[in-house]
């Protein structure tokens, strides 16, 4: 994974060098020589070009596998089978160097076909883990309690892929009563010639058992006899071998040996001619792994002794090089999956009938993903399918996870076979998606990255959560006089949440927001972060954010009141410490969260000693429609029953009758309390609601649920055209005249005006001429206190003395407090 950002990296570098090259030989050109260097620069460019491209496509092309995980199992520990007291390795290795590398145990008692029932193994608990680098050694000492499946996950930061499991077994052997033994040895009479195959019994031996057969008490040497699956192959009999018959199976590994209780006598003596038969009935299934050896049995027997023919129906070119015809059946030797089939076997001598056997042969394979799933980028709250398809004889189950985790644990998650449905993507998904396809051969997995794109938080960057908002002018004294003002919204977090228990696995929040005239609230979210068990050590795990959005509801501009809030959280485990914290997003997108909770400890019902039958459930009498926008519910409680415990207060919840969706919740402090009022409701709309009593442990069973409608709101539209009469019609017209005569009369009077102020102005200029004649000019004074930067000019337009006058010419100056005035002086200046 890291060495393909680096290739990728290097790709890009590469081309922006030589195109940085490309263009320093082009500027670099000498300007006497520019003719001639054209033609040369102009094919030197397109071979750089070229070979920009060639490498980049070099570098593209080998990079394209990395977009692949990148990272993977070298080596998954392997299935072992010891005795009780050893001890067994497990070992596990990775391709790169883990930030973290743990152990996942699943007792044998607890196991499943998929990946469930795990659980992280510690060092605290005294297992011997031992990591070096890439690799990771688990030392197991062998006892029933760690009898079972061990999985090793690595982490590469939030993401995790996990090995196949391997099993822990314990070596043993017993004998298979299925098909019951009979106490008294069975007799066989067989003529001379014919191949006998003695089978005392059936033992199931971890690892395969080791056989021994008795003639009349005495140890058959290995010289006389081929023990092969469990039976005694006796080839062209003679007198020499009847007799009794018994058998032992010995463990190889402990040297523990089991005495079959079944005794067979053997009689050998010629008889009348007898059509073929089976002393035993030999199997009609048979099962091997390729490259094994196999014996299909048709030991049948006969006066005289019978001849074998075999076919097949389906299998092709059955007769080769690794198939040998044996007096007792048909040996394949380094089984393939084409040998699978079906197998007749027909026995003749001569006298009718002939005996046909039918034995169907399977070929045992280990699974083979032949699609894996795709690397996938998912938008937050999304429905993302993934499928994986395998094959494998007999067909594998296949199970996920997700950064190491079974998806069965999650209830977000759906799979049906080789499908995975998430419901509602979530950003603990992001990481590494893997599909296990597993049978009773093997198990092979195959990963790839999901990646999970956040819900855009659109909002501004200031620090402290505050924005800035644009007010009208504000006037005031001083030299802020006519300049806008800025003041900042704040935005207000929600309250430190109270944490009840709701059941084993959920509790409810409560939380509320105080009066305030900050930036409006749109939803909440929900974060719970786990922190450890109780009774054993459990790592900590990061925060999680809940799927659902909380609603603030219907508000003004102002928070007028204090505003309470309740959710429930779903999906938690028992005995185990948990913290949780609201988030609130407003109205300008940005969010802020509130203060974290205290540690709560979620404990299991039965460890209380409670029961959901222990709290009263509310009777929820009726709903009043109060206004367009409440409803106020009205309930009782029975009778209280002995053994029923205390109510603190009431959980109300709603949604509209035409949604499936979550129910909104309130909560209703004090046990005395018997209707509450829902507000911010949609107008003329249908809701249905229901209670549950509840207390500091749990909650009770649902109330019956009842539907009530809001009023709908009164909205009254005032026509604004309203039809005219022609005598008012006639009457505006009349009255029009009267605004233009006055018009004019007071254009009249304002010329005049004008006129007598010009003449007065004209006298006072020349009275006062002589006395401004001592006085510095205007345009000097301004000179010596205005700078070239408070008129928007800049100082490279100063020449000699007169510079701070832009050569002796002063421009215009307006003052104005519009920025956007002072723009446009600039313009008029240049």
């Amino acid at each position: 994974m890291h060495t393909t950002f680096s290739i990728t990296r290097v790709t890009s570098n590469t081309c922006s060098s030589a195109s940085s090259s490309s263009s320093s030989a082009t500027i670099m050109t000498s300007t006497s020589t520019l003719t001639t260097a054209t033609t040369l620069l102009t094919s030197v460019a397109a071979f750089l070009l070229l070979s920009v491209a060639i490498n980049c496509h070099i570098v593209i092309t080998e990079a394209m596998p990395g977009s692949s995980l990148g990272v993977h199992v070298v080596r998954s520990p392997e299935s072992a089978v010891a005795p009780k007291g050893d001890e067994v390795v497990f070992e596990c290795e990775l391709n790169l160097s883990p930030e973290r590398l743990k152990w996942k145990f699943r007792h044998s008692s607890k196991r499943a076909i998929d990946g469930s029932n795990f659980h992280y193994l510690s060092v605290e608990e005294g297992y011997n883990v031992t990591n070096e680098d890439r690799t990771s050694k688990l030392r197991v000492f062998v006892q029933l309690e760690t009898l079972g499946d061990y999985q090793c996950v690595a982490w590469f930061g939030s993401a995790a892929i996990a090995s196949t499991s391997a099993s822990l077994t314990l070596v043993s052997i017993t004998i298979d009563n299925s098909n019951g033994y009979s106490r008294n040895a069975i007799r066989w009479n067989v003529a001379p010639k014919n191949c006998a195959l003695i089978r005392c019994g059936i033992v199931t031996s971890n690892p395969t058992a080791i056989w021994n057969f008795y003639r009349n008490g005495e140890k058959i040497q290995q010289t006389d006899s081929v023990p092969t699956s469990g039976a005694l192959i006796l080839n062209t009999v003679t007198s020499k071998d009847s007799g009794n018959y018994t058998c032992s199976a010995r463990n190889p590994i402990t040297g523990q040996e089991v005495k079959l209780p079944q005794r067979i006598d053997l009689r050998v003596d010629y008889s009348d001619r007898t059509p073929p038969y089976f002393l035993a009935q030999p199997p009609k299934q048979v099962t091997a792994r390729p490259g094994d050896t196999v014996v299909l049995e048709c030991p049948g027997v006969g006066s005289p002794p019978p001849g074998a023919v075999w076919s097949s129906p389906n299998v092709v070119n059955m007769n080769n090089n690794r198939t040998h015809m044996l007096p007792y059946g048909l040996q394949i030797n380094n089984v393939l999956t084409e040998d699978q089939g079906s197998y007749v076997c027909r026995l003749d001598n001569g006298i009718a009938p002939a005996l046909v056997h039918i034995i169907k042969f399977t070929v045992l394979e280990k699974p083979k993903i032949l699609r894996g799933p795709a690397r996938t980028s998912a938008n937050e709250s999304e429905t993302l399918e993934l499928e994986c398809s395998a094959t494998g004889n007999p067909y594998p189950d296949i199970y996920w996870l997700i950064n190491g985790v079974d998806t069965s644990e999650d209830k977000e998650m759906l799979h049906d076979g080789r499908r995975l449905v998430i419901q509602h993507v979530q950003k603990r998904h992001a990481g590494i998606v893997q599909c296990f396809a597993k049978n009773e051969v093997g198990e092979i997995s195959e990963a790839n990255r999901l990646n999970v794109n956040p819900k855009q938080i659109h909002g501004g960057s200031t620090a402290g959560g505050n924005v800035p908002l644009r007010l009208p002018y504000e006037h005031g004294g001083g030299k802020n006089k006519g300049k806008k003002k800025h003041r900042t919204a704040t935005m207000i977090p929600p309250s430190r949440p109270n944490v009840t228990r709701l059941s084993d696995d959920s509790v409810m929040l409560r939380w509320f927001i105080p009066k305030n005239d900050g930036l409006p609230i749109q939803f909440f979210k929900v974060q719970y972060r786990m922190l450890g068990g109780g009774s054993h050590k459990l790592p900590r795990e990061n925060w999680q954010t809940t799927n659902d959005d909380i609603p603030f509801g219907k508000r003004n501009r102002n928070l007028d009141s204090l505003k309470n809030f309740t959710t429930s959280v779903t999906g938690l485990k028992p005995d185990r410490y948990y913290k949780f914290r609201i988030i609130a997003v407003y109205s300008n997108d940005d969010n802020r969260e509130g203060n974290t909770s205290a540690k709560f400890f979620l404990q299991r019902g039965d460890a209380l000693g409670l029961s959901k039958s222990n709290l009263p459930v509310p009777i929820l009498n009726r709903v009043e429609s109060v206004s367009s926008s409440a409803i106020m519910l009205h309930w009782s409680l029975p009778i209280a029953m002995t053994g029923q415990s205390e109510v603190d207060g009431f959980y109300a919840y709603y949604r509209p009758t035409s949604s499936a969706g979550e129910y909104l919740k309130a909560t209703v402090d004090g046990m005395d309390t018997r209707k509450f009022k829902i507000d911010m409701l949609e107008s003329g709309t249908a809701y249905e609601f229901k209670l549950q009593s509840f207390n500091e442990l749990a909650a009770s069973e649902f109330s019956s649920i009842i539907q009530g409608k809001t009023k709908k709101s009164l909205s009254t539209i005032t026509p604004i055209n309203e039809a005219l009469d022609p005598s008012s019609k006639a009457s505006d017209v009349e009255n029009s005249v009267y605004p233009l005569v006055a018009g004019a009369a007071g254009g009249g009077i304002l010329l005049l005006i004008v006129s007598v102020t010009a003449c007065l102005c004209v006298k006072k200029r020349k009275n006062s001429q002589t006395e401004d004649q001592n006085k510095p000019q205007l345009d000097h004074m301004q000179a010596d206190f205005v700078t070239p930067q408070v008129l928007s000019v800049s100082s490279h337009h100063k020449n000699g003395s007169s510079g701070s006058r832009l050569n002796g010419v002063l421009p215009r100056m307006n003052i104005t407090p519009n920025p956007l005035a002072q723009e446009a002086d600039k313009r008029n200046l240049f």
